[in-house]
């Protein structure tokens, strides 16, 4: 159980600290707003998601806990819905319905895109 625990915390450390990067990666030096970033996270993690779902249905000998750190730590703190809605629902209380509804469908129909062809890979 603590080692499963250790590697969930240690994989969110490293995801939630990619995910940050990119954020300030996109803000910084492509001066593109937040929302390309969460967007770019999201469709990568979700097809390295999928990749790995594949994988590790299909092999054997692959420890509880490096399952856990990969998908539960890293896949979990990079990948954002929460942050997803969070910038949605910021998008149409700044009157950008337009934009929070083209957000939502390119989110979700890139991400569970992204998914199959992980899956599919």
């Amino acid at each position: 159980m603590i080692g499963s625990l250790l590697a969930v915390a240690l994989g969110g450390a490293i995801g939630a600290s990619i995910r940050f990067g990119v954020n300030q990666l996109m803000l910084n030096v492509f001066h593109a707003p937040l929302f390309f970033g969460t967007l770019l996270v999201n469709v990568v993690g979700c097809f390295v998601m999928g990749l790995s779902y594949h994988y590790l249905l299909n092999h054997g000998g692959i420890s509880d806990a490096s399952k856990l750190f990969v998908t539960v730590g890293l896949l979990g703190a990079l990948t954002t819905w929460s942050t997803f809605s969070m910038e949605t629902v910021l998008m149409i209380q700044n009157d950008q319905l337009l934009r929070a509804v083209l957000y939502t469908l390119i989110t979700t129909v890139c991400c569970f895109t992204a998914f199959w062809f992980g899956v599919k890979s």
